[in-house]
């Protein structure tokens, strides 16, 4: 299902950026279409890409932006591809290493008449698949990786040769090859290695990663962070004004708030996945140079409020799922856990044994299974917004339980604020598995006095959600999905509006940012570092 958006322009733009890094490329016997495998810029978490082109005319230009014809993602990376000699049929077989004992795979089956894909090998069955070919119009000839490489190092060079008849492939079920077909003789099958690009992308420099927040200026520029950049500032109408690079020990950027004098934003450095302590920076916005840097001794977000940003203590346990931002809202808005005074000298506040919820690592250690709460701190303004430091600790009201449910476990996720009291925010409850399926909500709750925290509607998602925010003008909460799915809800009642997809040039893009810069105008920041500016329909 197509998201009705329509993309008007689209910044940081790349030649078959959809993809990464290809891995594999195949034409078609007629040279009329290729089909293309990469990398997902997300780290595969919904698959690897692969699309079917056709190739472009002589007189196209070198790096033209054709459309894909036909577009999915696989659980594993592209091995193997065959257009069926005499009907609009592709075979693609993908697979990998598991990194401990097995190859692991699937086959899969392409109408490129109607763009129906189906998984050929039974429930259950995942063999690698490293080669393919059509030997007549009813014989499929598949080179299989073994099982596993226990005690058979020669797993990685040879394989087994089957070769699959079928009267009709077009009518061929899914799931209908059996784990009993394959099995024939040991050859040799080492790993493909990659074609020589046909119309790939560039193969060369660091591969941009996703954006990770999206800000618009007073006079229309975008700010944005991303995985590949501290900062970037770029024009509504797509000139690169200048760009921060990611640095070698902090990362790329996570969130930016730009100060209310306009010449300058604090930044916050993702820093290394395993470090406690946070980083930011402030840089100006003229040329982007680094004007000042606050490193503090235990985790820490940068959070927006009316008076300016704000420092608020993260659970460092927990790394990026503890995270929680909130937009539009007049307070900050943080996942607070509760304990007992500090211990520690504790160097974010001027008194010993404050109890300030400090997170350094004395601390929080002796908190693992503390209450979390959603804690709001009140509005005061006090010092310069340039001054970037975290409220005290009489400034800080917890107001209910982080987890609407007693006893389950709901990590952190975006969130706007609505009116004065009200949120709308996106979380996932952690049920102890590993992948999907998500069980996830968008929910609205109130922070009124003598509020409970019980949600006024929920609406459940079965992905994690990467992104939210809503235009005010409509009342229209917008949601990214980690499955790149976009979900528009009615912020009053919680009902849905619209879902779906957002394709560019006849592939999806993964959103993970998302900002609404106007009366139905949204940018969208991509996992592979684009930024599309588009008009909600």
């Amino acid at each position: 299902m197509i998201f009705p958006l329509t993309v008007d322009r689209i910044l940081a733009d790349r030649f078959r950026a959809e993809f990464g890094r290809s891995v594999l490329t195949v034409a078609a016997p007629t040279g009329t279409h290729f089909v293309l495998g990469g990398h997902d810029p997300q780290g595969s978490a919904d698959g690897y890409p692969v699309g079917v082109y056709a190739v472009p005319p002589p007189t196209a230009a070198p790096r033209a932006h054709l459309p894909a014809l036909q577009w999915l993602r696989t659980g594993w990376r592209l091995r193997a591809a065959a257009f069926h000699p005499t009907v609009p049929l592709l075979v693609l077989g993908t697979g990998s290493y598991d990194g401990g004992y097995f190859f692991e795979g699937e086959l899969v089956l392409l109408d490129l008449a109607t763009g129906e894909h189906r998984p050929l090998f039974e429930e259950g069955c995942r063999r690698e698949v490293r080669s393919l070919e059509w030997t007549d119009a009813h014989t499929l000839r598949i080179l299989l990786a073994p099982y596993d490489d226990w005690e058979d190092r020669a797993a990685w060079l040879e394989g087994h040769r089957v070769d699959l008849v079928r009267p009709d492939w077009r009518t061929v079920p899914a799931h209908s090859v059996r784990h009993t077909e394959l099995t024939g003789p040991r050859v040799p099958a080492s790993l493909p290695e990659p074609a020589p690009a046909l119309a790939a992308p560039d193969a060369e420099g660091p591969r941009p990663g996703e954006i990770r927040s999206l800000t618009v200026l007073p006079d229309g520029d975008i700010l944005l962070t991303a995985d590949h950049v501290l900062l970037e500032r770029w024009s509504a109408r797509g000139e690169r004004r200048w760009s921060v690079p990611a640095d070698p020990d902090l990362g790329g950027g996570r969130t930016a708030v730009a100060l209310p004098e306009g010449d300058s934003a604090w930044v916050e450095a993702l820093g290394p996945s395993h470090g406690g302590s946070g980083t930011f920076l402030r840089i100006a916005l003229s040329d982007g140079t680094e004007r000042e840097r606050r490193t503090t001794p235990g985790a820490a977000s940068l959070v927006s409020t009316s008076e300016g940003p704000l420092l608020v203590p993260t659970r460092a346990g927990y790394g990026e799922r503890a995270r929680s931002l909130f937009r539009h809202s007049p307070h900050a808005i943080f996942r607070d856990v509760s304990g007992s005074a500090c211990v520690c000298d504790c160097p974010w506040d001027d008194d010993e044994d404050c109890d300030c919820r400090c997170t350094c690592p004395a601390c929080a250690g002796e908190r693992e299974d503390a209450e979390v709460w959603l804690t709001v701190v009140d509005t005061r303004r006090t010092g310069r917004p340039v001054d970037l430091a975290f409220p005290a600790v009489e400034r800080c009201r917890r107001v209910f339980p982080w987890s609407w449910e007693p006893g389950e476990t709901h990590f952190g996720g975006p969130g706007v604020g609505v009116g004065e009291t009200d949120l709308v925010m996106a979380t996932v409850r952690h049920d102890g598995r590993v992948g999907p399926p998500v069980q996830g909500f968008v929910a609205r709750r109130s922070t009124a006095e003598g509020s409970t925290g019980a949600p006024s509607w929920v609406f459940s998602v079965d992905r994690t959600p990467t992104a939210l925010d809503i235009d005010p003008a409509t009342g229209t909460v917008f949601v990214a999905l980690g499955s790149g799915e976009l979900i528009a809800l009615e912020a009053t009642t919680g009902r849905l509006l619209a879902r779906g997809h957002v394709p560019v040039r006849g592939a999806p893009v993964i959103p993970t940012a998302v900002t609404v810069a106007g009366p139905g105008r949204i940018l969208l920041g991509t996992c592979d570092g684009r930024v599309l500016i588009a008009t909600a329909r």
